[in-house]
Order: C-alpha cells, then structure tokens, then sequence
C-alpha cells in the first residue's frame, strides 16, 4: 500500500532575512506552503535533488568549520522544510487543514555524522516507533525520524510520547548540554528542514 502521509512544503526563508548593515528587513519568512507533497515525494526531494544537494553541503562545511551562525542562517535562509503533522495553508497551529498522523522527532548535536548514522538505523528498526522515514540533519549530526501516530491518539499527544520515549531509550549516552532530543518543537506547526541525505530510510507499506 502506497504511502499518503499529506503534509505542507515551503520554501525559504523561515524566518526573516535582514540586512547586517541597517538591519532593516530585506525578505520576509514565508508563510504560506508551496503545495502539499506526500511522504514518497519527500523521500525522492531529500535522496535525489541535485540543489538540495548542494546546499545541505553549504550547511555542512559551515558546520565542520564551526562556524555556527553560518550554518543556522544558510538553514533558515536557504532550506526548504516541512510540516509533519500535517497540510497548512498557513504556518500557524490554527491553520491546520487536514492532519498527516505523523509526528516528527529531532535528535540534536551527536558527536560525529557516523553516530548520526548508526542512530538513523536504529530508530528505522525502532519496533515502537516503526517511523515511516529517518533521515540525517542538515548539519550531519543529528537525525530526524518522521513517527506514525497511534490510532485514536490526538498529534499532541503522540508528540509527547515519541519525544518522552527516543529521550529515555536513546538519550542515555547523551547527557552533555544540548545533546540528545530537541524538545523545544512541541507544537504542531512545528517545521522541519530538509536536506539531502541519499541514506535515507523509507519504509513503505503504510
């Protein structure tokens, strides 16, 4: 059975860029959707699209420099993102229009891209989780698993459990500040950025 997990595509800036000199808004964030994409097209966008696949590498060689301001604003200024749980026709949590049952779950600030990858694996394989997709993150050391929600359970609740649960399993090793899941997106609205990643884990069958 073919995937049809619904959710909105916008394209950047999420957040308005200003000019550094003057500091006077010079595009704003954008707040309605593109179009509405599927989980499959998702899938396809982050595997196989040449220029996201030059810019997430825009993003990782400012992350591998450590030039941290560099690389949140080329997110924010040049990343298209999503919003998981569900189609909008504006970025806000009262312009929701019909809901994905999905949730998205954001582990942060790993050590390497090679526990990204490891980790990736593991939450694919996750029996309580089953996410439908797992990519890595933009800076190539976090990963993002797209969790299918429960029957009968409302978004809000199943964001509160997939992000409760991946912290006590898997954030036993990361303790250090700002290490583990990021729990500051609980709302539904909240978007997530995409990037290349041709390691990408789909599950079909939904």
């Amino acid at each position: 059975m073919e995937n049809i997990f619904k959710m909105s595509l916008f394209m950047p800036p999420i957040s308005p860029i200003k000019d550094q000199a003057t500091g006077k808004t010079v595009k704003y964030a954008t707040l309605t959707p593109l179009r509405t994409m599927n989980l499959d097209e998702v899938y396809q966008l982050i595997t196989s699209n040449e220029r996201l696949t030059a810019l997430t590498l825009e993003v990782r060689n400012a992350a591998l420099r450590g030039d941290d301001k560099a690389c949140r604003l080329l997110k924010q200024q040049t990343l298209p993102y999503v919003t998981p749980c569900g189609v909008f026709t504006r970025r806000r949590s009262d312009c929701l229009e019909e809901t994905s049952g999905l949730v998205v779950v954001d582990i942060d600030h790993l050590e390497s891209t090679e526990e990204a990858e490891k980790l990736r694996q593991q939450l694919f394989d996750d029996p309580y989780l089953h996410p439908a997709l797992v990519f890595i993150s933009p800076t190539g050391r976090g990963v993002k698993a797209f969790v299918p929600c429960a029957p009968q359970q409302s978004i809000t609740d199943a964001i509160h459990w997939a992000m409760s649960y991946v912290h006590c399993i898997y954030d036993a090793d990361h303790q250090q500040s700002g290490k583990g899941v990021d729990t500051s997106g609980k709302d539904i609205v909240r978007s997530c950025f995409l990037c290349h990643d041709l390691g990408a884990l789909f599950r079909t069958g939904y």
